[in-house]
């Protein structure tokens, strides 16, 4: 990517130069009325699903922010950077996270509907299993209905009479959210360049640079390093940087953290042959297979997981393992017939980065009072990012107290 020109920010209390933004015309429409007038500098550095809605929701609050990445919104480096991400509900008993998700749904579709940028489709989503299965997805059904969202338990005729397009060998049941928060998919990079649109025409900076600690001094950071001989100076500096984490914070993360591989794969269906795309196909998870519909031609999604394969975001190739190429073919000929022997279309390689118990890492630091971390997404970040910017925003500007979360997303 081209280095865009840097030219000298417009607000007083940046000491020094960044990158021009795509726009920095202020549009009425480009989000809700500010909240309250928090009269701040901010810096976020990382322009992924996690650090592009916190730096939205702060500017939401009135507060002048800065955005930070090195690569920019959306880029194939990024975690946020894939085609698509599932909406989901279920998470056993950690019902922090169901709230959390059925928050972020509905602001996805406000922000959708205010910014005029479809990025959300009700997909559906379907778990299959043995008849083991049966009990774990009635207790599911019944949990996930104290929070509104409603979902059918199937037996192995009803699977076949909805989706004839599977083959049900060793299947005997199955759990199905027909949409809306406990089944959906949101395209990704989309998404991602829809909000950094919104912050920047909300009067926001976008900088390409490295976003690294500059110096500091009497418990604070003093700057912020964008590693090509400027920095920004700031009241509060926010870290989301992702797989980044332990290159900027290394004494910190790197044993905290661990970024894995996921590799993606598109298969291609016939022509003429639209049974396995929305809205004929749902998200679907099949043991340690998952996936998404066809949407829009890009083909049907697989992904296995899990891979404990590590990455480097900065300088490993994207290049799918053939044996995992197999893989997905020889799963794709048995469990669906009518895709057998057709090519894969794309892949993708992205990464996951991990904290050891899976929670988000939301904090500040140790030893510096204005800098705060927000990270760890851990494979089910993404689908959260309207609902967790809102409250980065309020838990840094506001102080606001949620105690479950604060207590969840505590550096340990």
């Amino acid at each position: 990517m081209k280095r865009r020109k840097f030219v000298q920010l417009s607000t007083a209390s940046l000491l020094t130069t960044a990158a021009a933004p795509f726009s920095t015309a202020v549009s009425s429409k480009s989000g809700a009325p500010h909240l309250a007038s928090i009269d701040q500098d901010i810096v976020v550095v990382g322009s992924g699903v996690f650090g592009l809605w916190s730096a939205f929701y702060m500017q939401q609050l009135g507060a002048r922010v800065t955005l930070v990445d090195a690569y920019g919104p959306g880029n194939p480096r990024g975690s946020s950077g894939g085609e698509s991400r599932i909406i989901r509900s279920e998470y056993g008993e950690q019902f922090m996270y169901t709230r959390m998700n059925n928050k972020a749904h509905d602001l996805w579709l406000k922000w959708e509907k205010q910014w005029g940028k479809p990025f959300i489709y009700s997909t559906g989503r379907l778990t299959l299993g043995d008849a083991k299965y049966r009990d774990e997805a009635l207790k599911v059904k019944k949990d996930l209905e104290a929070f509104g969202v409603k979902g059918e338990v199937l037996g192995y005729d009803e699977l076949k009479y909805r989706w004839p397009q599977i083959n049900l060998e060793g299947i005997e049941s199955g759990l199905y959210f027909s949409g809306g928060a406990g089944g959906s998919t949101v395209m990704a990079r989309e998404s991602c360049h829809a909000v950094a649109d919104a912050f920047v025409k909300g009067g926001g900076k976008l900088v390409i640079g490295t976003g690294m600690p500059g110096k500091s001094s009497a418990g604070k950071m003093e700057l912020a390093d964008l590693g090509n001989g400027k920095a920004l100076k700031a009241d509060k500096y926010i870290f989301a940087c992702g797989p980044w984490m332990a290159k900027v914070f290394p004494d910190l993360f790197a044993p905290r953290l661990k970024v894995y591989r996921r590799e993606v794969y598109f298969v291609g269906s016939p022509s003429g042959d639209d049974r396995y795309a929305y809205p004929n196909f749902p998200v679907w998870l099949d043991g340690n297979m998952y996936g998404m519909p066809d949407l829009r031609g890009q083909g049907l999604k697989v992904a296995p997981f899990p891979d404990y394969n590590t990455i480097d975001p900065d300088t490993d190739e994207r290049m799918v393992n053939p044996y995992i190429t197999k893989k997905v073919h020889d799963y794709v000929n048995f469990r669906f017939p009518g895709l057998k022997n057709q090519p894969i279309v794309s892949t993708r390689v992205c990464q996951l980065t991990f904290s050891k118990d899976e929670h988000f890492i939301i904090d500040q630091h140790p030893d510096m009072s204005n800098v705060w971390f927000v990270c760890a997404g851990s494979g089910h970040g993404f689908k959260h990012g309207p609902a967790l910017g809102d409250y980065v925003a309020n838990r840094i500007l506001n102080n606001k107290v949620e105690k479950d979360y604060d207590e969840a997303f505590k550096l340990k």
